[in-house]
């Protein structure tokens, strides 16, 4: 039994495990991933910061094209699956729709740019998508967009999210069935 125990101190050692950059010491930093112990409170954290600044979007759109907003809410989704129904990592995600005024004139995102980089956001990034259009920025982690779909409607979709945190595994169940249906604007 000694000898085995002596060979599997050797295999650890030679295989660098305990030896770090593992990602195991840190929550996950190594992965890009932040959180670890505190995982759900960065994750309220993130939620606030997403909600706040899908408001703020929200807002600088209907002060530039008009109009009014709709479905406007946000939940938690999981980033990195850790088996079946089971995700290691999560996110907050917030979403609305922003309906133009009569005078607004397409492309509606030529006028949103300004929204974005007033928000603090990075100089944002037009992209074409099915469809349509849209234009792309970060703040702090936080990757926002407007998309523009001419053929559907005159209307500017908004949909925000934050980077991935991993939460201890005892909590994931809880944030993969958690709710929050009320909306932030």
């Amino acid at each position: 039994m000694r000898v085995l125990a002596g060979w599997l101190l050797v295999a650890a050692v030679l295989t660098g495990c305990g030896a770090g950059g593992d990602g195991v010491e840190d929550g996950g930093a190594d992965r890009g991933v932040d959180g670890g112990a505190d995982g759900g409170a960065a994750l309220e954290r993130q939620r606030e910061d997403v909600r706040s600044a899908a408001a703020q979007l929200v807002t600088g759109a209907i002060g530039v094209l008009g109009g009014r907003s709709s479905h406007t809410g946000g939940g938690f989704d999981g980033c990195e699956s850790a088996g079946p129904d089971e995700f290691r990592t999560f996110r907050y995600r917030a979403s609305g729709r922003v309906d133009v005024g009569p005078g607004a004139v397409r492309p509606y995102l030529d006028a949103l740019a300004p929204v974005l980089t007033s928000a603090g956001f990075d100089e944002p990034v037009a992209r074409e998508r099915p469809g349509g259009r849209s234009l792309q920025a970060e703040r702090d982690g936080v990757s926002a967009s407007f998309s523009e779909l001419p053929g559907a409607g005159d209307y500017v979709l908004v949909n925000l999210q934050g980077p991935c945190v991993e939460v201890p595994e005892d909590e994931r169940d809880a944030w993969l069935r958690r709710q929050d249906p009320t909306p932030y604007l």
